[in-house]
């Protein structure tokens, strides 16, 4: 009886220590799966927080782009346009846009026109500024010495640029052709080769519409009843003469310039005119712009 009674009490105890050991095994697996759970939740919502942060930060990110490029169209736009013409045709309903104008003068009696654009965005705190200066491609007039005559430097002083580093690219609005029969209606012509002009391609070149015509390495002729009025820059980018040729009732109302020597075979008329040289320095057509340096900055 004894033994039986021992071996009883032994057989329960081994299945309460059985039964204790699967139950801490699974409190210890239902914890871990807890954990699990916690780590898995909490990681979802870690992840579901920084898309949340990324699509914030991408949407400023372009935010901040748009209102860069805004103000790069508007400064381009104001090479050529009024800022009244300008802010009547912006598009982008979204950006507040302010301009501030400073109309200047030149060293050399240029006119020259700052520009302070400011473009906020009407629903997110972002705004930046810039400064633009507008000036003459036509950087100065000929000088009396270089009417009607020619200079190795010319190009270096009317333009900044030395004749190897000039091109039509420097002046967007030009037309560019190899001669000048039926040329279109412009203020800027670049031609390379001979220009043999009459009176219908100069039918619009008046003294309130001046114009700026490059030659490059070729002659330049006037026929018969041809009136020219504006500056007529012959280039030579060789060692060859060129020849300007002016008919006898053809006209040159303000400067024939080269860079080298050319011959003349005047038989018209030729007048230097310091005014109409400046009205077309003025002229919308030649304005470049550019950006101040060290200007152009956010506000918080």
């Amino acid at each position: 009886m004894t033994v039986r009674k021992g071996t009883g009490f032994l057989a329960v105890s081994s299945s309460r220590t059985h039964l204790q050991q699967g139950m801490a095994v699974l409190t210890i697996v239902a914890i871990l799966l807890s954990a699990i759970t916690f780590a898995t939740l909490s990681t979802s919502q870690k992840v579901q927080q920084y898309y949340a942060i990324e699509k914030v930060r991408q949407h400023t990110e372009n935010s901040q782009v748009m209102l860069k490029q805004h103000i790069r169209g508007i400064a381009s736009a104001l090479r050529t346009q009024s800022v009244s013409s300008v802010l009547n045709t912006i598009n982008n309903t979204n950006f507040l846009t302010t301009i501030q104008v400073d109309e200047l003068e030149g060293a050399q009696h240029q006119p020259l026109t700052h520009y302070g654009i400011s473009v906020s965005h009407d629903t997110e705190n972002i705004k930046y500024k810039a400064k633009f200066l507008r000036y003459p491609a036509l950087l100065r007039i000929p000088t009396p010495a270089q009417q009607f005559s020619w200079d190795s430097e010319l190009t270096q002083w009317l333009f900044n640029r030395d004749v190897t580093a000039l091109s039509a690219d420097f002046f967007p609005s030009s037309i560019t052709a190899t001669q000048c029969h039926n040329i279109v209606p412009a203020s800027i012509y670049w031609i390379d080769g001979n220009c043999v002009l009459d009176s219908s391609a100069l039918s619009h070149s008046s003294n309130s519409q001046p114009t700026l015509l490059f030659v490059v390495n070729g002659d330049v002729s006037l026929s018969a009843n041809t009136h020219f009025y504006g500056l007529i820059v012959m280039l030579s980018t060789t060692s060859s003469s060129y020849t300007l040729n002016v008919s006898a009732s053809a006209t040159v109302t303000g400067a024939y310039v080269s860079n080298a020597p050319i011959y003349s075979n005047i038989n018209g008329i030729v007048a230097p005119s310091p005014a109409l040289l400046k009205t077309l320095q003025a002229h919308t057509a030649l304005a470049k712009i550019i950006p101040i340096p060290g200007t152009w900055y956010d506000i918080d």
